[in-house]
């Protein structure tokens, strides 16, 4: 059907769709060459192992890719990975407990999330005198390692339930995830994909305000008051995040107060990057 040639990328989703698993995985590969760290790739790769009936081998895989990201710093990576795990099998709960360890292993190499805000702010600063003020832009792999320590705050005795309680949801390009003035009651983190941000003009129109990434949240305020969705987002492209109610969030509070002390800390520290201060910012308010 595709010819004599080696299997390409770009074919991927007919390979799929003819149940061709051992030309996906060829493809899938090639392209890994090109861009070894690519997570989506990554993901794709265990994925079809799944399909193609190799399931031990793509919960190894799995296992693997989310501690090395976990020794790395990248927990809402290793979280999405997990996820992965226990769709496969879930059965395989201690998933959680060992992610546990992991990031309180991480941990201790670091500064309190709080004073690594501080700092990252400090250099903003600093950035935007050296540059008359132009926005500075932060690696990719800072803003995700810095997104990722929220979860290094959370008290031991918590994290695992924390953890636990957590969702990945994937999305596909055009996807509605959040609608402007619908009920809130979660966060989400992006682990990655893109989304864009809009919200209604005085008219009556959607305005396009921003776009996020990788390392950006959404929804803290729904989280944290329950308020209403302040902008509608939708995927720019395949997007996988984690999503964390408040209805497990103030379950767990119940036994740990903590938590909700580091998630309102946490807000706090970056409250003009949310996209709440941004629609702000908009409208002049």
């Amino acid at each position: 059907m595709f010819g004599f040639n080696k299997p390409r990328f770009e074919h991927l989703d007919k390979y799929l769709a003819a149940k061709d698993y051992d030309k996906a995985l060829t493809a899938v590969v090639a392209e890994l060459k090109r861009n070894p760290s690519q997570f989506n790739l990554l993901l794709r790769q265990a994925e079809i192992l799944g399909l193609a009936g190799n399931r031990d081998r793509a919960i190894a895989l799995y296992k693997e890719l989310a501690e090395n990201y976990a020794k790395d710093g990248f927990f809402a990576k290793a979280i999405a990975l997990y996820k992965k795990v226990l769709k496969f099998d879930p059965e395989q709960d201690e998933v959680h407990s060992e992610l546990a360890r992991l990031i309180e292993e991480e941990a201790k190499g670091h500064l309190p999330l709080e004073e690594r805000l501080a700092i990252d702010q400090a250099k903003t600063k600093e950035k935007n005198l050296e540059k008359d003020h132009q926005e500075p832009v932060p690696s990719l792999e800072d803003k995700e390692r810095t997104a990722s320590a929220l979860f290094s705050a959370f008290p031991k005795e918590a994290l695992e339930d924390l953890l636990a309680s957590t969702n990945l949801r994937s999305y596909q390009e055009g996807d509605i995830i959040v609608t402007e003035g619908e009920e809130g009651h979660s966060l989400f983190l992006l682990v990655s994909g893109e989304v864009k941000i809009f919200t209604r003009g005085e008219r009556g129109e959607h305005l396009q305000l921003a776009e996020l990434g990788a390392g950006d949240f959404f929804g803290e305020v729904s989280l944290l008051t329950g308020k209403p969705r302040t902008a509608t987002i939708t995927a720019k492209s395949v997007v996988n995040a984690i999503e964390l109610t408040k209805n497990a969030v103030d379950g767990i509070a119940d036994e740990y107060p903590e938590v909700r002390t580091v998630l309102e800390d946490f807000y706090e520290n970056r409250a003009q990057a949310t996209v709440e201060a941004v629609i702000q910012k908009m409208r002049g308010d």
